[in-house]
């Protein structure tokens, strides 16, 4: 199977359409756009402090847009800002260079060729640094998080700096699958995962980039369980989503995985007009279930008061390469849909890569549809899943709303 065509014009359409809509949303009196020096480019940012916080440093969210979304088109939207009103944290809204960011892969959001360095992550450090050294944030409960190409973004802080963050969350992102040997964070993870059923932009079941093969959202979340030694998930329900909870994991850590019955966007308390326009080339968005509200109440049960930042050291080895490619790890099958039980085996040695050359654009957008491989299930035999992936990697057009697909077996 080949992808009719590189699902960011998919993206760039929705961000056109959407800015429309938004374009005359007026700025909220209490944010400022402030700029910082990162790697000797004035970088900008949006901050919303709360009205009537009291004085001194607060905790503090860094939340990172998808690629060709304005940042303040990622506030209104992602509507964060009603939740740090209430609970009094404030909210940073970086803005990535030409509404993109180099997000961990040899390229810029996934599709771009990378022709002049950049480092967006240690952008992202230099905001927490600066808000830190003006007392306004509290580098002790400093949250870090993204959508989309914001989410690579974060999982690639995770992985290099995860000591800079106490909690880390990212929507509708996988990492690639050379994350399996080159993640190393030097602290066990806090990380609460979303990806949806029907997002035709990340599929679930993983699919290659350029500069990188993506695993499944499933891999995914094993690999951060297995990073912070975590033992079996629980599994629970909320409206029009699957939950995994890896909560006996090394001390400080734990992993929340959210499987939404919806395309690629974060749910909502409630929808709109703009959700529905956004539906026509994303996919549905689910309203019950609040992905803000979710990840603070995540976010606020890691971290301790701190009163000044812990740099992390300039000559310090990275513990992922900022814009090498990714390795691709060898694969007998692509990866499945349904979760995998952390650990997460290693892949087969005489498996030939998906990509021989993941750099070329003439190559990188192969889409390979996922093969009727199994995984494992609670007694350690296959369970195949064709049919529910068949489902999956047909997600545009979109299918009708309806239930959350069936499994064959459900994770114990």
């Amino acid at each position: 199977m080949h992808f009719a065509k590189p699902s960011f014009l998919i993206g760039a359409l929705f961000a056109a359409s959407l800015a429309l809509v938004c374009a005359a949303a007026p700025a909220r009196a209490a944010d400022t756009v402030r700029t910082v020096v990162s790697g000797g480019i004035k970088r900008e940012y949006i901050l919303h402090i709360p009205k009537g916080a009291p004085e001194g440093p607060k905790p503090l969210v860094i939340a990172l847009h998808g690629a060709l979304q304005p940042a303040g088109m990622m506030q209104r939207y992602l509507d964060l800002d009603a939740v740090a009103d209430r609970e009094g944290f404030v909210v940073a809204y970086p803005k990535g260079l030409n509404l993109l960011w180099n997000d961990g892969r040899s390229s810029i959001a996934g599709f771009l060729p990378l022709l002049h360095r950049r480092d967006d992550g240690r952008f992202v450090l230099d905001v927490l640094d600066r808000l830190a050294a003006e007392g306004i944030a509290d580098p002790g409960r400093a949250y870090l998080m993204g959508f989309s190409n914001g989410g690579f973004l974060t999982a690639f802080v995770a992985c290099r700096y995860a000591e800079r963050f106490a909690a880390y969350a990212a929507l509708m992102m996988t990492v690639p699958v050379g994350y399996a040997q080159s993640c190393k964070p030097s602290k066990p993870v806090p990380i609460l995962l979303m990806n949806g059923t029907y997002d035709p932009i990340v599929p679930m079941f993983g699919r290659p980039t350029p500069g990188a093969r993506l695993m499944s959202a499933s891999s995914t979340a094993s690999l951060f369980a297995r990073l912070d030694g975590c033992a079996a998930p629980q599994q629970t329900s909320a409206p029009h989503a699957r939950i995994w909870r890896w909560e006996r994991c090394a001390p400080g850590a734990a992993v929340a995985y959210y499987e939404i019955a919806g395309g690629h966007q974060p749910p909502s308390q409630s929808t709109g007009a703009v959700d529905a326009l956004a539906s026509v080339l994303l996919g549905p968005r689910r309203s019950g279930l609040d992905a803000p509200q979710e990840i603070w109440a995540f976010f606020k049960r890691f971290g301790a008061p701190r009163s000044a930042p812990d740099r992390a050291p300039e000559a310090a080895e990275p513990r992922v390469a900022a814009t090498a490619a990714p390795s691709v790890a060898p694969m007998a099958s692509p990866p499945t849909t349904a979760l995998a039980m952390a650990p997460t085996p290693a892949p087969a040695a005489d498996a030939a890569p998906i990509l021989r050359n993941p750099d070329s654009p003439a190559t990188a957008w192969q889409g390979i549809a996922p093969q009727d491989g199994g995984e494992p299930a609670g007694n350690g035999q296959a369970v195949s899943h064709t049919s529910a992936v068949s489902r999956v990697a047909t997600a545009v057009p979109l299918p009708p709303p309806s239930p959350l697909r069936e499994r064959t077996t459900i994770p114990r």
